[in-house]
């Protein structure tokens, strides 16, 4: 089963020494849209301009699943939970590698990592720079990243051959949902574990 909570950097060092790199990445699960209209903001992903719980999980190449975070509301962001998980200031990555994608931009100015690897983010529109472009260079980069980063989404795909997770969860109890979604990612460690 992959962990849910890390209480200490000791714990999370253990538990991850076997993997050579880590590669983080969020997943978004459609869920029944809420009556209440607080619930209904709160829920609404605008990532995927509908209502949703999201998580954050931790994946190496071997598309093994190491940490799979609570279920959110589909408002947070990917490195707003990043945040609330791993406190900045306690040398979470210090000894790793770790990929992250767009969605984690400004990561390199709260935690302190051995090699960070992120792509490169267009440049905002403005009236000096009113068609941003990435440089040829910089796209190729991103396209190394991407490369280098899809083993995680090939690990929430195969996670998500459970429909439960792909389809849209009609479940209202939060703690069902984060039981299911939990042992989803374990059947498809113990898979992987059978193969290696």
């Amino acid at each position: 089963m992959p962990k849910r909570k890390f209480e200490t950097v000791e714990e999370f060092e253990a538990h991850i020494s076997q993997a050579e790199e880590l590669i983080f990445d969020g997943t978004e699960n459609p869920v029944e849209r809420p009556q209440n209209n607080d619930d209904q903001k709160s829920k609404f992903s605008g990532k995927k301009k509908t209502h949703t719980d999201i998580a954050l999980l931790l994946s190496d190449k071997r598309t093994w699943i190491y940490y799979l975070s609570m279920l959110y509301v589909g408002s947070q962001v990917d490195m707003g939970i990043l945040k609330k998980e791993f406190p900045p200031g306690e040398g979470w990555f210090k000894l790793f590698k770790v990929i992250f994608d767009l969605g984690f931009t400004g990561v390199d100015k709260v935690y302190d990592f051995r090699e960070l690897v992120i792509g490169f983010r267009k440049p905002r529109k403005s009236e000096k720079n009113p068609n941003p472009e990435l440089s040829e260079t910089q796209k190729e980069y991103n396209k190394a990243v991407s490369a280098q980063r899809i083993y995680v989404e090939h690990a929430i795909g195969k996670m998500k051959i459970f429909r439960i997770l792909k389809n849209r969860c009609r479940l209202k109890c939060p703690e069902t949902k984060n039981k299911i979604i939990g042992v989803c990612a374990g059947l498809w460690n113990h898979k992987l574990s059978l193969k290696y």
